[in-house]
């Protein structure tokens, strides 16, 4: 999913958490880690490419699945499923809601990427059994950098 759409679909997770009788803070939070849960996309890319070649390139690379390496750090289920365990644990609602806008971000990535990546891509462990390599974790590797 692009940006742009991830920035739109963080709208109906604060009106949702607004019906559930969510403070305007936790509708930030939920919003915002809904959101800022892609800046590992920069590190993937910095990686893969060797250094930034501009905010076109890295949009291009990033939507045109052209990365070889697939680490991305934080867009993993495990992480949602600890988070969530952590935010009961420590009775921490905007801890629960930072989780909850990531959980909203792999849903719709896992849902818009279907067709891009394959089953079980968003586990971490998945990704780093296939040694973070794209060319097995991408559909069709055909369009990753040599």
């Amino acid at each position: 999913m692009k940006a742009s759409r991830h920035v739109a679909a963080a709208i109906p997770l604060a009106a949702l958490l607004y019906a559930a009788g969510r403070t305007p803070l936790e509708m930030a939070v939920a919003a915002s880690a809904s959101v800022l849960i892609d800046v590992d996309h920069l590190a993937d890319y910095v990686l893969c490419r060797g250094g930034w070649y501009g905010l076109r390139d890295f949009f291009q690379s990033c939507n045109e699945a052209r990365l070889n390496r697939l680490y991305l750090v934080l867009h993993a289920w495990e992480w949602i499923i600890l988070g969530g365990i952590a935010a009961l644990a420590a009775g921490s609602s905007l801890l629960g809601m930072a989780v909850c806008g990531m959980a909203w971000h792999l849903g719709l990535d896992a849902i818009g990427n279907r067709g891009v990546v394959l089953p079980g891509f968003y586990w971490f462990f998945n990704r780093a059994r296939a040694g973070f390599d794209a060319a097995r974790l991408y559909r069709d590797p055909s369009k990753i950098y040599a």
